[in-house]
């Protein structure tokens, strides 16, 4: 049994261009959806206390994709994300999307724990890095 981080969106008609298929930017969108929720099952704090409260972000660096079949309206994707990397203020999180048993895209991103204040890379807080560390592992021995 997987312990990656699922959950699952509707292709809604704010995400399809005039023919009704998925728009790349909405399909980032909709990973970075799945990735907020991760953040707080994971971390353990929301992405409003995240940058409200704590003046912290979790931007995008780096960010790698491909795309091997069309997602329409009206399907149902499947998100599934897990950490590859984990680093002193950054992670490497690796999200594959399907629609029943068929692979629709994937997409890697680099993020980086910012202040801010400074837009300064910060140390994960160490009660963050041994969590991230520990649902790492967990992904490796499944």
């Amino acid at each position: 049994m997987s312990t990656r981080f699922r959950v699952s969106y509707p292709v809604r008609f704010a995400h399809c261009d005039p023919a009704g298929i998925a728009y790349y930017p909405r399909c980032f969108e909709l990973c970075d959806a799945a990735i907020e929720e991760w953040t707080e099952t994971v971390i353990g704090v929301s992405r409003s206390t995240l940058h409200l409260d704590m003046h912290l972000a979790l931007p995008t660096v780096d960010l790698r994709a491909g795309f091997s079949a069309p997602s329409r309206l009206g399907d149902w994707l499947d998100l599934s994300i897990l950490v590859e990397h984990v680093g002193r203020s950054s992670i490497v999180l690796a999200t594959d999307v399907t629609s029943g048993n068929e692979t629709r895209f994937a997409v890697t991103f680099t993020q980086v724990l910012t202040c801010m204040k400074t837009m300064r890379p910060k140390p994960w807080p160490t009660e963050w890095r041994e969590r991230l560390i520990s649902f790492a592992k967990k992904e490796t021995s499944a």
